[in-house]
């Protein structure tokens, strides 16, 4: 088994890194990222509090239908 300096492989990676990732950006495909950040505190209060808000409006305007306490519709475009 080749030993390998751990400064040498970081050295290494370095090099490769930029044209790595050029290449990823290239093949890429049109299609939406999927998001792998972590989101913050306050993002996700903000995110569930306009979910909310919009589940409310959907009820009240009826886009919503309950079946039973476990089963229900929403009717959204």
């Amino acid at each position: 088994m080749k030993k390998v300096n751990i400064n040498d492989l970081n050295q290494w990676i370095g090099e490769q890194k930029s044209e790595v990732e050029r290449s990823i950006i290239r093949n890429r495909d049109s299609e939406r990222l999927i998001r792998t950040r972590l989101r913050n505190k306050d993002e996700q209060e903000i995110l569930d509090k306009l979910c909310i808000e919009r589940w409310k409006k959907a009820k009240q305007e009826g886009e919503i239908k309950y079946f039973s306490k476990r089963k229900w519709f929403y009717d959204f475009d």
